[in-house]
């Protein structure tokens, strides 16, 4: 089987040392703007910040010069500056921090789906040190869809609930229903370890395969609440369903994701009926939450 979750270590919140970098006046004037040109002034200052963004003057994570600075530097009005900040927010370039400015985005985390990996595992594979927070636990009946996929009729599951945060903001939110058979699960545990590293190494059950799926969803209120997103923004949600070598469904896990900050990959050799595939997926009209 290929290399898949199993860290020893815990899953704990990580807070990043990283500090926003001050905007410094002679990188932010990189051009004076045409005050006679046909093009409006915040479409060149926004085309002045996105090529310091792009040629490296604005480095993912730092902080850009505020409305006010960008105004002054430029010599243009607020409202100016604050369309051209509108306008690289839209574009996903930059993002808005309540309380703190706006940074340059970060590049979305690459997901590899070649091999089977658990999210932290992933996560950290790909240079990403998350910061994370158990939200929820418990130990109940699952939900309608998630009780058909591990066929665990009307027992308990334990569950639990992630919060994903990366330099303080969140990104992701993971929902995790491990089958009846896992037993002797506790909080403890949940805040420690990751769900593969508890099933294999802590409960000696081998995890053959999963079953994959991805779509794009609409967020809920309390999702929305937890990853400080405004209404209409879509997730991009994985959908994973973990089988032992005999096909007994041991873990059901649902991540979503802030389409911009997250993408998933695949290799697909040729003579791949991939309209079959696309076909029969599109058949399946269920929900996200049952």
């Amino acid at each position: 089987m290929s290399k898949k979750d199993a860290e020893d270590t815990a899953p704990t919140s990580r807070r990043s040392a990283k500090k926003p970098s001050t905007p410094s006046p002679a990188t932010d004037a990189l051009v004076s703007l045409q005050r006679n040109s046909p093009v409006a002034m915040h479409r060149q200052l926004a085309q002045h910040l996105r090529d310091a963004i792009t040629t490296g003057v604005y480095k993912q994570g730092d902080r850009i010069a505020t409305e006010q600075e960008l105004s002054q530097k430029y010599a243009v009005s607020r409202i100016t500056a604050r369309q051209a900040v509108i306008q690289l927010v839209s574009e996903s370039l930059l993002v808005r921090r309540q309380g703190k400015g706006t940074f340059v985005t970060a590049r979305p985390v690459k997901h590899d789906l070649v091999e089977l990996h658990g999210f932290f595992d992933e996560l950290v594979a790909r240079g990403v040190n998350p910061e994370i927070q158990l939200i929820e636990f418990s130990k109940q009946t699952a939900p309608t869809r998630v009780a058909e996929k591990l066929a665990s009729d009307n027992k308990q599951v334990t569950y639990w609930k992630r919060l994903y945060c990366r330099d303080d903001e969140p990104f992701a939110v993971a929902w995790v229903y491990l089958a009846p058979q896992v037993v002797g699960v506790t909080r403890a545990l949940a805040e420690k370890h990751t769900s593969y590293h508890i099933i294999e190494s802590l409960r000696q059950l081998k995890i053959a395969h999963a079953d994959i799926s991805i779509r794009a969803q609409l967020s809920d209120a309390k999702t929305r609440k937890l990853l400080r997103m405004p209404p209409g923004t879509p997730l991009i949600a994985l959908e994973r369903v973990s089988y032992l070598s005999d096909n007994t469904p041991i873990e059901y896990a649902l991540y979503c994701a802030h389409a911009d900050s997250y993408e998933y990959a695949f290799r697909v050799n040729s003579k791949v009926n991939a309209a079959g595939a696309l076909t029969r997926r599109s058949t399946e009209r269920s929900e996200l939450f049952a």
